[in-house]
């Protein structure tokens, strides 16, 4: 009985994760670029959130559970900014244009991580983010012939 109440409970966590990939996938969670301003998505239960690092600067969104983007009236929030050296910032998200933020910070767009938390709806969410911009990409030499 309790052999298969463990085979009941692995294959009901192995159809959940898969599930949850699934949904996941379908929303370009953790896909560099694929956001619907061009950043990087996270979940932040029940919403979304997009970061997205240009001119020097650090854009946030807050999106719907359906990773549409939401009005940011309303919404409050802050960014805590971790640094490769180290050293943490915390930032206020400034409103920008109707449905994004940015951190007020000069450096912010040096961060390592970023950890976004905000309230919307009452409800506390938060997601983190790698600095994708900040990863080299390897140099691929051509082969001589």
């Amino acid at each position: 009985m309790k052999s298969k109440m463990k085979v009941i409970v692995a294959a009901f966590a192995m159809l959940l994760g898969s599930i949850t990939a699934t949904y996941a996938q379908g929303h370009n969670v953790g896909k560099v670029g694929k956001g619907p301003h061009g950043g990087t998505v996270q979940e932040a239960d029940p919403n979304h959130a997009e970061v997205l690092v240009k001119d020097s600067k650090v854009y946030i969104y807050i999106l719907d559970g359906d990773a549409k983007p939401m009005l940011n009236k309303g919404i409050t929030g802050t960014a805590t900014l971790q640094f490769k050296d180290g050293h943490t910032v915390s930032a206020n998200l400034v409103a920008n244009g109707t449905d994004g933020f940015v951190i007020d910070n000069a450096n912010a767009a040096t961060y390592s991580n970023c950890i976004i938390t905000a309230k919307v709806n009452g409800k506390s969410v938060s997601a983190k983010f790698k600095n994708y911009a900040m990863v080299k990409t390897p140099v691929v030499q051509k082969p001589k012939h």
